[in-house]
């Protein structure tokens, strides 16, 4: 079992340079003993915007806080607290923070997906 309150993550876990006023923390990763998936916890501040991109694999997001826009393949789809989006492998997608409070969402992938892990310090 592992169990981490995000709350708790030290800030040298926290992946801050992907991309500026976007944060990740790793919430559940292989090296912990996950066999199959990773979940990490995403947060945009105000006018923030994660990469776009297009994958080979799998993303499911769930929204904690916040409102967001999700861009998938050319549409916009707003976003927000408890709405779940599956985004397909290989569909182009970028996720939005709006309004005042920062966007948080949980994402999870597939093991080796994620190499900003490897930015940070995973021993909490």
């Amino acid at each position: 079992m592992h169990k981490i309150n995000i709350d708790e993550i030290r800030e040298s876990g926290i992946n801050r340079s992907y991309k500026p006023g976007v944060s990740i923390r790793y919430l559940i990763v292989e090296e912990w003993g996950a066999p199959n998936f990773e979940m990490r916890y995403f947060e945009l501040e105000k006018g923030r915007a994660s990469a776009l991109e297009s994958h080979p694999s799998e993303h499911e997001v769930f929204v904690v806080r916040g409102r967001g826009l999700l861009h998938l393949n050319g549409k916009k789809h707003p976003l927000r607290p408890h709405d779940a989006v599956l985004i397909e492998p290989m569909e182009e997608h970028q996720l939005i923070q709006e309004g005042e409070e920062p966007f948080g969402f949980i994402c999870l992938v597939p093991n080796g997906v994620s190499k900003s892990k490897l930015k940070v310090d995973l021993n909490y």
